[in-house]
């Protein structure tokens, strides 16, 4: 059982689910029994490039959002970007659910030159990133002081999800930014939020939930500006 035909099973699984459908559906779409998909899914039994293909068609998934396992090698997207490892911590707080949302974002060397990025909101634990409510995939745009990625709902192509945020001052401290695109529950309805994200997991200690809370002077712009502004110093506080 390799890590790569875990991984594939993983996001066949994920899709799966997401579609709402059975292991006996996926195997009578796809021509096999239900036995050979569940093993599939676990990672038991290689795919053959034809099956592959073959989920893929099915769950209406483009083939690469399957076969996206982390690469071991460092990215290297630059000196200018604050984004210099596979890997990045984010955190938000939800007011329709109060609760913090965990999500994992993860880089890839994009064949274009480019950074790929995969978000996965709302996960249990860090280290099961397909527990995750929402799987997002992307590109990342890294300049001198902001970094954005732009990302899509593969499961509905008309929901994205946009990341703007300012560059720490030093390299080693979260970023503070904002997140934005389509809410879903209770209201279904363009949605700004601010988010906190970090290279490193973060202690969820109420001083991180004081960081990702909209402050004062914030509450104080919006009302004076009509906009949402997310100031860059809100994150020193954790240092």
């Amino acid at each position: 059982m390799s890590a790569f035909s875990q991984h594939i099973g993983g996001r066949v699984r994920y899709y799966r689910k997401a579609r709402g459908w059975t292991v006996e559906q996926l195997a009578q779409e796809i021509g096999k029994s239900k036995a050979t998909v569940s093993k599939y899914e676990s990672g038991a039994v290689y795919m053959d490039v034809e099956t592959l293909y073959g989920i893929s068609r099915a769950l209406n998934v483009h083939i690469k959002y399957l076969t996206d396992l982390e690469p071991p090698r460092q990215i290297e997207p630059g000196s200018a970007s604050y984004f210099d490892r596979p890997t990045a911590y984010m955190y938000y707080f939800d007011g329709r659910v109060r609760r913090l949302v965990r999500s994992l974002l993860r880089f890839a060397p994009a064949t274009d030159g480019g950074i790929d990025v995969t978000l996965y909101v709302g996960l249990l634990r860090f280290d099961d990133p397909m527990s995750c409510q929402h799987l997002f995939t992307g590109s990342l745009l890294p300049y001198d002081t902001i970094t954005h990625m732009v990302m899509t709902n593969e499961l509905n192509r008309a929901e994205r999800m946009y990341i703007c945020m300012l560059n720490p001052m030093q390299n080693h401290m979260p970023a503070v930014g904002m997140l934005s695109g389509i809410g879903s529950t209770p209201f279904f309805a363009p949605i700004a939020i601010k988010a906190l994200i970090s290279k490193e997991p973060l202690e969820e200690s109420q001083a991180l939930m004081q960081v990702v809370h909209l402050k004062h002077e914030e509450w104080e712009l919006m009302r004076q500006n009509n906009m949402m502004v997310i100031n860059r110093p809100s994150a020193l506080s954790l240092t």
